[in-house]
């Protein structure tokens, strides 16, 4: 018990005290490593490599990678113009624009970061041109932009399926029905502050301007019905499902003339640097959960969560509440890859469906990627909005409060996530 008390106690203090979450989780390790003496500390690169060596964990570059060339080819405008067209006439235009659009990048770039920088640089110009607040920009467009991990591809259930040895062909599907829910709840709510704030309405798109929208973003929209259509029929796995995906945006990207060879170098090379993040912060918190497993952590908080409750909606709300915390200061894949090896089978012994679990567990952790101090995306909507934090945050707690209010609802009702896999996969 001592070494999981130096353990968390030190890694809290290097993560307020300003260090990268991967260097904190790393730091701790090592000295908890140290202070116990009786490991070798060869276990340190052993453990890194162990989690990194995975087939389904080869998925996590392959869609990086995928995203980018779609985003370098072009996709963003022409998702932000088929998005423009179907949304563009209810109030709060560029707002509902941009909870669309982000829908849809979704679907190919897996990431929720990706998918605010991209749709962002456009679309918060756009929202501020047309004299919306800078608080709603910046509310609308990190709020939608956690859609890039619940709507498959999604990287990080790509990561969890892969840790807690469940289908992320499941997952990508379970993810679908939950991700549409958010976006009505996300929609509705900007359209309420659209109004109260009388910002303009634009009019509405004949058929003809439709079709033609969805003539220019086909193939782009024809993306995730391959991945998803291919897992589904089991002609590939996730993780193959991530090398056609690559394979079929390069051939769209060079089919329509908007990416040359002579872009090959910065799309691998930008990539390349984006995978490093993610990556290097799970081969690290590999390191974390293993320790908190040696030393039995698991055990601990399973009597703590049996002394505090048998019920599993008990269970489901105590593990929500701590994720939603947790999401406040620590990165959410550095929880996802600490906590899945915990969590996900005293889920199972709570007799919860792991495929639910699972997808409420990325549900909630992505929304700490909206909340201060640490949330990534309020940081990325902020900075393209030019504006500070503490001017912002009233309306972005809002709308995180709605997707909090959200993930409760699924985690009563486990079927929105089961059915629809259920239904497509056996």
């Amino acid at each position: 018990m001592t070494s999981i008390i130096v353990l968390i106690v030190l890694f809290f203090i290097l993560v307020f005290t300003g260090m990268p979450i991967a260097i904190a989780i790393g730091g701790a390790s090592i000295v908890t490593l140290l202070n116990q003496g009786n490991i070798p500390s060869l276990v340190v690169p052993q453990r890194v490599f162990v989690m990194l060596d995975s087939f389904p964990m080869m998925a996590v570059p392959l869609f990086i990678l995928s995203g980018e060339v779609m985003s370098r080819g072009g996709i963003a405008q022409k998702l932000i113009k088929f998005s423009s067209v179907l949304v563009g006439h209810i109030r709060g235009s560029q707002a509902q624009v941009t909870i669309v659009s982000n829908m849809f990048m979704s679907c190919v770039s897996g990431s929720a970061s990706a998918g605010c920088t991209a749709i962002g640089s456009i679309m918060v110009p756009s929202m501020l041109e047309e004299g919306y607040d800078k608080d709603y920009a910046v509310a609308v467009l990190g709020s939608s932009s956690v859609l890039g991990a619940i709507i498959p591809p999604s990287i990080m259930m790509v990561i969890y399926g892969s840790m807690a040895n469940v289908s992320v062909g499941k997952m990508f599907i379970g993810g679908y029905v939950p991700g549409l829910i958010l976006v009505a709840g996300l929609m509705a709510l900007s359209y309420y502050y659209a109004t109260k704030r009388k910002y303009i309405v634009h009019k509405r798109s004949s058929i003809k301007e439709i079709g033609l929208a969805f003539k220019d973003a086909f193939w782009a929209l024809l993306m995730p019905v391959i991945i998803l259509g291919g897992i589904m029929s089991g002609v590939f796995t996730p993780t193959e499902a991530g090398g056609v995906a690559c394979l079929y945006a390069f051939i769209v990207g060079f089919a329509t003339r908007n990416i040359k060879i002579r872009d090959l170098k910065s799309i691998f090379y930008k990539s390349a640097v984006s995978t490093t993040v993610p990556m290097l912060i799970i081969g690290i918190a590999a390191i974390f959960g293993w320790l908190l497993t040696i030393n039995n952590f698991h055990q601990y908080i399973g009597r703590m969560f049996y002394s505090i409750t048998d019920s599993q909606l008990g269970f489901l709300m105590i593990v929500l509440v701590f994720y939603f915390v947790f999401g406040l200061f620590i990165e959410s894949n550095a929880v996802l890859i600490i906590m899945t090896p915990v969590l996900a089978p005293m889920a199972a012994k709570y007799g919860v469906d792991p495929i639910h679990f699972g997808v409420i567990t990325v549900i909630a952790l992505i929304i700490g990627a909206l909340t201060p101090p640490v949330g990534i995306l309020l940081f990325i909507s902020t900075n393209l909005a030019g504006t500070k934090l503490d001017k912002v945050l009233g309306l972005v707690w809002r709308y995180a409060f709605l997707l909090i209010a959200l993930t409760f609802v699924f985690a009563f009702f486990p079927k929105i996530i089961t059915w629809l896999p259920n239904l497509l996969m056996k």
